[in-house]
């Protein structure tokens, strides 16, 4: 093969390990509207990779809150960009696989089931705002993950099908999307997923430090 010609970067668990912040700030809600806190294992089996909006109705399905997912969502908007905010950095790899995608002239992008307004957060604090020219968040298609028509619409936005993108990810709902979109995909570890099936990968790694450049086009 002539090698891949875009990047299609998940952003939690993959550009950054945000995961736990995640869970952190669904405790806080959960917490203060009276109800016990979401175990490590829940989130891990039920919330990672979701959409937000599917992230409070999974939520409400595991405990018993009386308050509407648009609700909690709103408080949740607020309580994530505090955490965020804390100690968010890029994972390892990332700069360097950034800035070799760059030298070869290639496109990259951000497609997360993050919130847009989150993913433009994040990228701001590791200092990566500039490099992504195309960034989609969850609220930018209809079927979120673990249907594929964010991976489809990243890679169109560049140009690309998505047959023609590495897709990487870090968890089963993200890798599902990713492998139905016809995207070569590749699955980052974290303490979160490591242990989930990740079967779907085309190939697993540690982090970006392993990724295998050769797989890249070299570009116009």
């Amino acid at each position: 093969m002539a090698g891949y010609k875009g990047i299609l970067f998940d952003m939690d668990g993959v550009l950054v390990d945000s995961e736990p912040l995640f869970h952190k700030a669904v405790n806080i809600m959960v917490e203060r509207c009276g109800a016990a806190p979401i175990t490590e294992e829940e989130n891990n089996r039920y919330l990672l990779g979701t959409t937000v909006e599917e992230t409070w109705i999974r939520v409400k399905e595991l405990r018993d809150v009386p308050q509407t997912p648009e609700e909690l969502l709103a408080g949740y908007n607020e309580v994530v960009k505090e955490v965020l905010r804390s100690d968010l950095v890029p994972r390892p790899g990332v700069k360097d696989l950034i800035a070799e995608a760059q030298r070869r002239g290639l496109p990259i992008a951000v497609a997360s089931s993050s919130l847009r307004e989150w993913v433009n957060l994040k990228l701001s604090v590791i200092g990566l705002t500039d490099a992504f020219a195309i960034k989609l968040g969850g609220d930018d298609i209809e079927n979120g993950k673990p249907a594929p028509d964010i991976y489809i619409k990243a890679a169109g936005l560049i140009g690309l099908e998505a047959s023609e993108c590495i897709a990487i990810e870090d968890s089963p709902i993200g890798l599902a999307a990713a492998s139905s979109s016809g995207a070569y995909t590749i699955c980052t570890l974290t303490d979160s997923t490591r242990h989930l099936d990740l079967s779907a990968a085309d190939v697993i790694i540690e982090n970006l430090e392993e990724f295998d450049y050769g797989l890249l086009a070299e570009g116009s």
